[in-house]
Order: structure tokens, then sequence, then C-alpha cells
């Protein structure tokens, strides 16, 4: 915890050497002369608390470009400069903090992290013996492919006839940009589908 002006000189007089000429009251000439390097100090101290926030992506302001820096450019290539100040946050945290993974949980995980929500579907080989009537029928290599279902659009448009002009598309959405992250750590075995419909 830092300190204020005050308390780091009054710790600088209580150190001085025992003897009458180190005078230890505030109106002395050693207090005068301590006193810039005492304001130095608390200077110091109320920085470094200061930084302790920055240690963690999610929370820093000040370092927030040098994690950026040290991270490189997006594998993505999305633009930070368009982002806002949180989602910049939290892409430097995931990109800072990710260790990888092959589990469905660990990207789960990792778009919860972006703040988005997701499930994942895997499919199962059916074999005789196992399958019951009504079972879909999955065959090698379709176990390979997992469906991940976005809980929404990130930015939907529709065309209106009095809102349109010509040029303008029917039907518009955004995708996720959690689909390149997911996409570029799959595991290579696999194939994934997006489902922005929601639910499985």
């Amino acid at each position: 915890m830092s300190r204020s002006e005050d308390q780091v000189l009054d710790e600088l007089l209580s150190e001085l050497p025992p003897g009458w000429i180190w005078r230890r009251d505030r109106d002395s000439v050693i207090a005068a002369l301590l006193a810039p390097l005492a304001g130095g100090i608390a200077d110091v101290e109320e920085l470094a608390e200061a930084m302790l926030a920055e240690v963690d992506p999610r929370d820093a302001s000040v370092c927030l470009t040098d994690f950026e820096r040290v991270l490189g450019p997006d594998p993505c290539g999305r633009d930070i400069s368009l982002m806002s100040l949180s989602d910049r946050r939290q892409l430097a945290h995931q990109r800072w903090t990710g260790r990888g993974g092959a589990s469905r949980q660990y990207f789960i995980d990792l778009a919860a992290k972006r703040g988005v929500t997701i499930t994942i579907s895997e499919n199962r080989v059916g074999y005789a013996g196992e399958l019951v009537c009504g079972d879909e029928l999955v065959e090698p290599p379709e176990q390979f492919i997992w469906t991940v279902h976005l809980a929404g659009i990130t930015d939907e448009v529709l065309f209106e006839v009095d809102d349109g002009q010509a040029g303008d598309r029917l039907y518009d959405l955004t995708i996720n940009d959690i689909e390149c992250d997911i996409r570029r750590l799959k595991p290579a075995h696999t194939e994934v589908v997006f489902d922005y419909a929601g639910s499985p």
C-alpha cells in the first residue's frame, strides 16, 4: 500500500542518526531537504501500486498496448483500433493466457472468455446393436465434424422495401469473430461447422 508524502517524510526523519544536530521536527533544515525526496518516494509507491492492476490484461490500461505489442498482430486479422477497450482487454487476455486444448469444454471456455455463449455437438458413429429406432445414422468420417451452435448473430440486416435501396443485399449478417479462433485452434483431425440458429 502506498504512503503519503508526510508518512514517507516521517519515516525518513525517524531514520536519522541520533544526536542534537539531527533535528526531527518539520521546521528543521533537514526536513526541508528531505521533503522533495519524500515526495518522489511517495509518487513512486503510488505508481507501483497502480501498476499492480496492469499485470492482468483484463484490467490493464497503461500496459495494454505493451501486451498487444508483445503478442504481435492478431492471427485472425482483427483490427484492434476498431475495438472497444473492453474487447481489446478480452482479446489480449485470451491470447495471453491461452494454453490450447482439444476438448469441447476448452472451446466453450475460450468463447466464454470473449463473451460468446456456444455449445458444441459431436457426431457418434452408429454401430449395429447400439442403434435404436429413430437414431441418426452417422458413418465415418462424420464423427470428426463438430457443430458449434452460437447463441446469436452479432449483426443481422434484413432488406425492407421502404428502407432499402437498389444494390442493397436482401439479407446480410456479420459472423462472430470467435469463428476464426475456433478454426485456428481446433484439433487437426476435425472439421468445424457453425450454426447461427442457436441451441442444438
